[in-house]
């Protein structure tokens, strides 16, 4: 799975094709993202990070990601 987020963004989906699953990432602030797993009805929120740059962000998406 490769994410490719940047902290200027305040939404962003994913689509894992191997585990059929959405991956859905917000933000409020550009600080604290919130990653929700699920369908397109019914996702469930599995944890948030905290980044202050892309790169940071998205390495902390994956190990998230990777967790669930």
């Amino acid at each position: 799975m490769i994410f490719n987020m940047l902290i200027t963004d305040n939404f962003a989906s994913f689509y894992d094709e191997d585990k059929e699953v959405h991956i859905f990432i917000d933000s409020f602030d550009n600080q604290k993202f919130e990653m929700r797993i699920g369908g397109l009805e019914h996702s469930k929120s599995v944890g948030s990070v905290l980044a202050s740059s892309n790169d940071e962000l998205n390495i902390k998406l994956l190990a998230l990601y990777i967790k669930y």
